[in-house]
């Protein structure tokens, strides 16, 4: 029985080696977002692994290389594992990190030697310059409960509250009208469903503030800065009416997209001839998202100084002192 254990232990050992030392190799090609090259960013890759049946505990952590780009904005990388992918990610002083970026191998060559094809794919990253971040009224809210049901209710951004009475704030800057219709049960053959109705309007207190509705990659590589840096100057609408509900014939709909982001433009006022002499621009990370019960979340960015355009935020300044961690916003 000894004799046999050995070399049956020896052979899984050899196996178990030989799953993850599938190799692979890719070159990343590093630019800016005008597409001039970038030398001596960091370059990081890590060749997914799983878990196989009979391993046991510990694997699945995928084995991390990293680099750095040549003169010509070039970083090779190998490594080794049986997953499949390798996930891509890049940084350099000066601009925002990049990540998200992944290679999808397709098959195995090789007995002895087995790597990954295809072999060294070229992979494009870019870098986005870090310009000239601004101090900015930054806030996440999660799950608040809109105060007024059925009635329209300002919130003031540089006051982070509701407006009076239902807070301290001054400014609606964003009204907003949350209405929720009665609930139902039908029955299937699966049990009772319950059926929903409710929606959201989110609208502006001055002629030609707005929300401008623009989206952002959710996979694949991207910047750590969402949005572009400058907030539009036209585009802006006043009002924007969200709805979720699934009705009697059991059709769901939802207008909550997690992709979407908004550039918004508030306090805004004109001169006789109808110019804008002075506004506020911001914007908001994600969706406006709000449930049956008329809790509200989003995370929004204000920027104080009247008619800068500029949103790209300095998370070392914002400009709300005594935020919770789960208020505070790191984002750029």
């Amino acid at each position: 029985m000894k004799t046999f254990m050995v070399p049956f232990l020896l052979l899984a050992i050899c196996s178990l080696g030989s799953a993850l030392a599938q190799e692979g190799r890719v070159t990343v090609r590093v630019e800016d977002e005008v597409g001039s090259i970038i030398s001596n960013a960091e370059v990081r890759a890590s060749f997914k692994t799983k878990i196989e049946p009979g391993w046991g505990w510990g694997a699945g952590r995928p084995n991390r290389v990293s680099g750095m780009t040549d003169t010509n904005g070039l970083c090779v990388l190998r490594g080794s594992g049986n997953g499949g992918a390798v996930g891509i990610s890049a940084h350099k002083e000066g601009y925002y990190w990049s990540s998200g970026y992944r290679e999808q191998f397709t098959n195995l060559v090789g007995v002895a030697d087995r790597r990954w094809e295809p072999w060294n794919p070229t992979v494009d990253v870019t870098l986005v310059r870090i310009g000239s971040p601004r101090p900015m009224y930054a806030k996440m809210l999660r799950d608040i409960p809109i105060p007024d049901e059925g009635g329209p209710v300002g919130f003031d951004l540089s006051a982070g509250d509701w407006v009076a009475p239902h807070g301290g704030g001054k400014h609606g800057d964003l009204v907003f009208h949350y209405e929720s219709k009665p609930e139902g049960t039908i029955s299937t053959r699966y049990g009772p469903v319950q059926t929903y109705d409710y929606s959201l309007t989110i609208s502006t207190s001055n002629e030609s503030d707005g929300l401008l509705a623009v989206s952002s990659p959710l996979r694949g590589g991207h910047s750590a800065l969402r949005l572009p840096k400058q907030a539009p100057k036209d585009g802006y609408v006043p009002t924007r009416t969200m709805r979720v509900y699934r009705d009697r014939d059991m059709q769901s709909h939802s207008d909550i997209r997690e992709d979407r982001n908004y550039f918004l433009r508030v306090r805004t006022r004109k001169d006789e001839d109808g110019n804008i002499v002075s506004a506020l621009y911001g914007k908001i990370h994600g969706d406006f998202t709000f449930d049956h019960s008329g809790r509200l979340s989003f995370t929004y960015y204000l920027n104080p100084e009247p008619n800068e355009q500029n949103v790209e935020f300095d998370p070392t300044e914002n400009l709300f002192r005594n935020l919770s961690s789960l208020q505070d916003v790191r984002e750029p």
